[in-house]
């Protein structure tokens, strides 16, 4: 019984290391910073700011930003998933690490 739960750990384990290398792959592939709008003349004038270096960079991205905006916007969703998925991760690594050394100890009584 304690061991079928190990193993479900162990494998939920490795289920979200797979989602995590999956989801920082696809980040890597999508635009990190925000969007900014400069009005001239009475046009308005899309920018991705970002930060590159320690500096803030500005790219003109044109007069429609729509799929600019929904890479940002699935980054943003990819990154909340990732910060979760990373939690849960670290709590089963926590527990296991913890069995481990509970069946250590009681292997060297």
């Amino acid at each position: 019984m304690i061991w079928e739960k190990i193993r479900e750990l162990e494998d939920r384990q490795k289920v979200l290391l797979d989602q995590i290398q999956e989801l920082e792959k696809a980040l890597q592939s999508l635009p990190t910073g925000h969007l900014e709008v400069k009005e001239i003349n009475g046009k308005k004038y899309y920018y991705l700011r970002y930060w590159e270096d320690g500096r803030l960079k500005s790219k003109y991205i044109g007069k429609d930003p729509s799929q600019i905006e929904d890479k940002l916007k699935k980054a943003i969703e990819y990154r909340s998933k990732l910060s979760a998925l990373k939690q849960e991760k670290e709590k089963i690594d926590r527990i296991l690490y913890r069995i481990s050394k509970i069946v250590e100890e009681n292997n060297n009584s």
